[in-house]
């Protein structure tokens, strides 16, 4: 059997499919090597030095270079898998793609975006606050985007893994948007919302071993609590496109246009819009009809 042929079959069942559209969550067995976790963990720290395998546009400049690099507490990196060949291998994994396909039922898989935190041990009130992933992507289309989250590690409760509150994908657009953000940290207060709209509050905790990962639907409320462990909780993020998504132009409030540091940094389409099928920023992770897997190797 074919390398390919393998990847195919490594799906969701119809039973897992079902839980995932249900409940906006899933977690996968031990299907990641440990050789490509361990890689990415490399890479992160090349990054960390400062070496760079591609240079993305505008970084340090417009959009930033999406830091702090350095210092003791939680550190977020972007756009890691364009940047770094070690990262890219895990991120642009075709078993990711092939698995998030069978979620979404969708028949081909693009990147969005990787992002990558580091919690150091030790913490006590640095919370990743209740959040919407789909909130921050206002020029997509498609409301079936999702999310793999990576830990690089074994990761228990005490290292602050990924929460999900259960089934929140079918109501959190009920919530207001100044109720949910990245950089909230009361993490009860939400509660007494969701149960004021007649849903229950279920935060599901995901303790994954090394070599498993999670789904989560680009509607579904998420977080962390913090790292109380004496060692550092490391994960990758992978945020995926499927076929259906395009670009639309979207406004904020005040009237200007809601732009992304993807729209700056791939093509444009005949439309002059960004296109998000543009294969050096948003490779193909899994496409069915032509059982193709995993972006370029190289940029």
């Amino acid at each position: 059997m074919t390398t390919t042929s393998l990847i195919q079959e490594m799906k969701l069942t119809l039973a897992e499919t079902s839980f995932y559209q249900e409940h906006g969550w899933v977690a996968t067995g031990t299907v990641l090597d440990e050789q490509i976790l361990d890689g990415a963990w490399e890479g992160l720290q090349q990054h960390w030095t400062g070496h760079r395998d591609h240079v993305l546009p505008f970084a340090g400049k417009r959009f930033g270079d999406w830091m702090p690099v350095d210092g003791d507490g939680t550190r977020n990196n972007e756009y890691l898998s364009l940047q770094n060949l070690k990262v890219r291998k895990l991120a642009w994994s075709p078993i990711i793609g092939r698995i998030a396909a069978s979620a979404a039922i969708s028949t081909e898989i693009r990147l969005f975006d990787d992002q990558l935190v580091y919690k150091p041990g030790g913490q006590t009130g640095e919370a990743v606050g209740w959040h919407v992933d789909g909130d921050y992507w206002g020029t997509c289309t498609s409301q079936q985007m999702l999310t793999a989250w990576i830990p690089l590690h074994d990761c228990a409760e005490e290292h602050g893994p990924l929460v999900v509150l259960d089934g929140s994908h079918k109501w959190s657009h009920l919530l207001e948007r100044s109720e949910l953000s990245f950089h909230k940290a009361d993490m009860e207060g939400l509660a007494r919302k969701v149960n004021q709209l007649g849903f229950e509050f279920k935060p599901v905790v995901m303790n994954l071993k090394k070599g498993q990962f999670s789904l989560h639907h680009c509607r579904t409320v998420h977080g962390s609590y913090p790292n109380r462990s004496a060692r550092p909780r490391i994960a990758l993020a992978v945020h995926m496109q499927d076929e259906s998504n395009k670009y639309k132009n979207t406004l904020r409030p005040d009237g200007r246009p809601i732009e992304l540091f993807n729209d700056v940094i791939c093509r444009r389409d005949e439309n002059g819009d960004p296109d998000y099928k543009d294969d050096s920023v948003f490779p193909v992770l899994w496409a069915e009809l032509s059982n193709k897997a995993g972006g370029p190797a190289e940029l």
